[in-house]
């Protein structure tokens, strides 16, 4: 359906019938690991945020510290997920047979 707004068109969509149920535009859906577009921009900004900033950044850590250091510290614990990658866990398939030996303990040698 055409509409006419001065010297413009505007076209309406009929969204109830345009897919099926069930259907989207990209049946594929996003592809695995692909991220929001917005939110690597706002990521992006972030980062120059930070790295326009580290000195100031760095100045209020050390005046923190001066009077409350748990506080400091509870800063940088909170920072370091963003800057040390998470550790994750591994699923690990061992084909041959592990053979643990325990030494004897000296003292139960000589008992």
């Amino acid at each position: 359906m055409q509409i006419s707004a001065g010297n413009y068109l505007i076209y309406k969509i009929n969204t109830t019938t345009m897919f099926k149920k069930g259907e989207s535009g990209y049946p594929q859906g996003r592809a695995k690991g692909s991220t929001n577009h917005t939110t690597d921009k706002i990521k992006l900004h972030y980062v120059n945020l930070i790295e326009g900033n580290l000195h100031s950044i760095q100045d209020w850590l050390n005046r923190v510290a001066e009077n409350d250091p748990r506080s400091a510290l509870d800063f940088l614990i909170k920072l370091s997920p963003f800057v040390i990658p998470k550790k994750t866990e591994s699923d690990i398939t061992i084909d041959s047979p592990i053979n643990i030996i325990i030494p004897e303990n000296s003292d139960d040698s000589q008992k």
